[in-house]
């Protein structure tokens, strides 16, 4: 009789799907069980809208001109106490399903019809903006499941990390956006306490820091993958001294 072997899984870099730029976090548009938690964490004023925009409707990102929507998720779903006061999301709002209120009904809609539509649900991102004082129970679940309700982007901004941003959805973060400038220094440090050690330690992490961001809209960019990987914007990817 054969020694029981625990073979390895079949990796979804194995499955076909939407290829879009290497830098960018993978939704994994078109493979079953993908899907990416994103955390846009900046101050106001720091072009947070400016960046959702381009990840959503321009096409070097996930843009789509060809689709009725701008996009190539089958829908959008935004949450945004400002959606209707900011022109930087004027385009978002023209196009994609939003809220300038949030209630936890909303998360359990959206999953009750992903559910309800089994393997026909669209594959769809949602953001939660300026989710300061909005952060509960339904969303930090949300973040260890998403991807099982074929959630591909689930985004959510925040203007601070410590105290606002819940442990469950800390350590479920898979990409990282860290904008500039950034005037609370004590915050900063949290944010390099929390995932230093993947970049060489807490002060690698804030040289790290400096570097991607020397002017104003910069943001540091981390994959938070295995191997972690640092980039100035999605543009230049930076060496990992450790």
């Amino acid at each position: 009789m054969e020694t029981p072997k625990v073979l390895p899984i079949k990796d979804f870099s194995e499955e076909s799907g939407k290829v879009f730029h290497e830098h960018l976090p993978d939704v994994g548009l078109g493979v079953k069980g993908k899907g990416e938690v994103v955390v846009l964490l900046s101050p106001r004023n720091t072009g947070k809208s400016t960046l959702a925009t381009n990840l959503f409707l321009n096409p070097a990102f996930y843009g789509d001109p060809k689709a009725d929507n701008g996009t190539s998720f089958d829908d959008v779903f935004i949450i945004s106490p400002t959606i209707n006061v900011d022109k930087s999301s004027r385009h978002m709002k023209k196009k994609f399903t939003t809220f300038d209120n949030y209630h936890p009904d909303i998360i359990k809609g959206i999953i009750e019809n992903q559910l309800a539509l089994g393997d026909d649900s669209p594959e769809i991102a949602l953001f939660i903006d300026d989710s300061v004082g909005l952060m509960d129970k339904e969303l930090s679940m949300l973040a260890t499941r998403s991807r099982h309700y074929n959630i591909k982007l689930l985004m959510i901004s925040s203007q601070k990390f410590k105290g606002a941003l819940d442990p469950i959805l800390r350590v479920n973060i898979t990409s990282l956006c860290v904008g500039s400038p950034f005037p609370n220094m004590k915050d900063l440090e949290a944010v390099a306490d929390e995932f230093g050690d993947e970049f060489g330690g807490k002060e690698n992490w804030l040289k790290l820091y400096r570097e991607a961001t020397p002017k104003k809209y910069d943001f540091a960019y981390m994959k938070l993958s295995n191997p972690p990987r640092f980039f100035h914007n999605f543009e230049k990817e930076l060496i990992i001294k450790k």
